[in-house]
């Protein structure tokens, strides 16, 4: 481990994720504080934690079962089951509640907890699956021996438990925080305030940081309870290091069971992910306006509207879409490389500081992301730092703080995983630390360095709450859609959507299928 290295890493894990929420803190009274025993604060609470616990008990039930079936036995398609059951986590909510609401009559809470939940299930799913598959064979036969698939059930289910429940808290977390979707199911009909809104409305209305700190407050101490949690769990689940006689259990038959698991995986990749991509490509072919007609349908018109509606997106929204994209690649570019050097020192570090390097890495997720723009402003937006405030660097740096937190975590799983006998060997021959880690450590964990890379990159093209309050970052893609389904859904917004969801899952399929390595977004 290079200190001057991670002593750098720590710097720009300062700078660009803690200092713009901690600026805020320098304009935090006490009349701001007393915002916190007002009945209406008790209310957001309620409201808050209820959407969190109702995500969090969607994304159990479906991505328990689904992590199984994908991960362990030999339920049809499993193999493209997986990949495709990331995909609601890698949409942006916003596009599949904008999706849903024309087709079901349901707004507010409710609306907001079922489209939150189907999109963060492959959270569960994705963790209780890699757990699934690091149960030794072993075990697993003893099980068979023992009482069969019954018994196998029993074995298992307390060992990846941790890890459901690691998925199940980040599902938590992402819920409580999240602004655009619970602002836009319930702008029509009954207003449905929890705290991310609350925090955005009153910067909006009032512009005092120190207001929108005390009122973000009981939001960040829920999203600390969910996440430090997790951060044991995974330990205990699927970050944990492998025997050397691990032997990988062969996949169970169903038997008749087959199809009905199919049936199962299918159901939350098609209500978070299939139906709501096909909504929107009706949109695009402007089938909506057709239905409305006299003549009924064309699907010689309906091609043709949406070819027209892409080539308007196109047009109108290059430059927007281009500027996600290379903030986005930017964004993640560096956050992998101070990811791998704190994701490293975390676990060949001194014990003693293991755990704290680990909070550190998880605070900026713990602040709302509304907040964390509002930081940002706070921080940057004086005149000695207002050209780079006013710069494209501005949403690389915001990008990057925002999200630095998957990479730090997901690549100290990896080299958990990792046998350190290379690195203490080539330290025996005089192999320098910095050398040791771009030589040894990241080759063996190309996959894990791809899989963050995309990770990242996938969350910063669907950021939202952030960006829209930040200039710098406004003239992205995703800021474009927020505001043509606010002011005239039409047909070349569905279209921008669609481009957009394309252009997030390109870094993925195209490792899929270049690569002959999984994709590991996972260690």
């Amino acid at each position: 481990m290079s200190r001057p290295l991670v002593l750098l890493a720590l710097v720009a894990l300062f700078v660009l994720g803690l200092a713009p929420v901690l600026a805020l803190t320098t304009g935090l009274g006490p009349e701001d504080l007393m915002r916190l025993f007002e009945q209406r604060t008790l209310s957001l609470l309620g409201r808050t934690i209820r959407l969190g616990l109702g995500t969090a008990a969607i994304a159990l039930f479906f991505g328990i079962p689904f992590g199984f079936l994908v991960a362990r036995t030999d339920t049809p398609g499993a193999g493209w089951l997986r990949p495709l059951g990331a995909v609601p986590l890698f949409l942006p909510t916003l596009f599949v509640a904008i999706a849903w609401s024309p087709l079901v009559e349901l707004r507010g809470g409710p609306a907001a907890t079922i489209t939150l939940g189907l999109s963060t299930f492959p959270l569960v799913g994705l963790f209780t699956a890699r757990a699934f598959e690091r149960i030794d064979a072993r075990r697993e036969e003893a099980a068979l021996l023992a009482g069969g698939l019954g018994a196998v059930l029993r074995m298992e289910l307390p060992l990846v438990l941790p890890a459901a429940l690691t998925g199940a808290g980040l599902a938590f977390a992402f819920a409580i925080n999240d602004f655009a979707t619970p602002d836009y199911v319930s702008s029509v009909g009954p207003k449905f305030n929890v705290y991310a809104d609350e925090v955005f409305a009153t910067w909006n209305q009032l512009h005092e940081p120190g207001t929108a700190v005390a009122t973000a407050l009981p939001l960040i101490l829920l999203t600390l309870l969910a996440l430090l949690p997790a951060l044991s769990l995974r330990r205990r689940g699927s970050f944990a290091t492998l025997d050397s006689g691990f032997r990988t259990p062969s996949p169970l038959r169903l038997g008749l069971w087959r199809w009905p698991a199919l049936a199962f995986c299918l159901v939350p990749v098609s209500l978070g992910a299939l139906i709501p991509l096909g909504r929107l490509t009706w949109e695009a072919a402007g089938m909506p306006a057709q239905a409305m007609a006299a003549e009924g349908y064309s699907l010689a018109l309906a091609s043709e509207t949406f070819g027209a509606s892409v080539r308007e997106a196109i047009e109108r929204c290059s430059p927007d879409l281009l500027n996600s994209i290379v903030y986005s690649g930017a964004a993640a570019l560096i956050a992998v490389v101070i990811g791998l050097v704190l994701g490293h020192a975390i676990e060949r570090g001194p014990q003693r500081l293991r755990r704290p390097l680990e909070v550190l890495g998880i605070l900026p997720l713990a602040f709302p992301a509304v907040l964390f723009g509002i930081g940002a402003i706070h921080l940057w937006s004086r005149p000695a730092t207002m050209d780079l405030y006013d710069s494209p660097t501005m949403a690389v740096m915001l990008f990057v703080g925002r999200y630095l937190a998957f990479p730090i975590l997901l690549l100290a799983g990896a080299v958990a995983a990792m046998d350190r006998r290379q690195e203490e060997s080539a330290a025996l021959a005089g192999v320098g630390p910095t050398k040791r880690l771009g030589r040894i450590v990241a080759p063996q964990l190309g996959g894990s360095l791809i899989g963050s890379f995309v990770l990242v990159f996938v969350f910063c093209m669907r950021e939202l709450d952030s960006a829209i309050l930040v200039p710098a970052a406004n003239h992205t893609a995703i800021l474009r859609v927020f505001n043509g389904v606010h002011f005239g859904r039409s047909e070349y917004v569905a279209a921008l959507a669609l481009l957009l969801v394309f252009t997030i899952l390109l870094p993925g399929l195209l490792w899929t299928l270049f690569s002959k390595r999984r994709l590991a977004i996972l260690p």
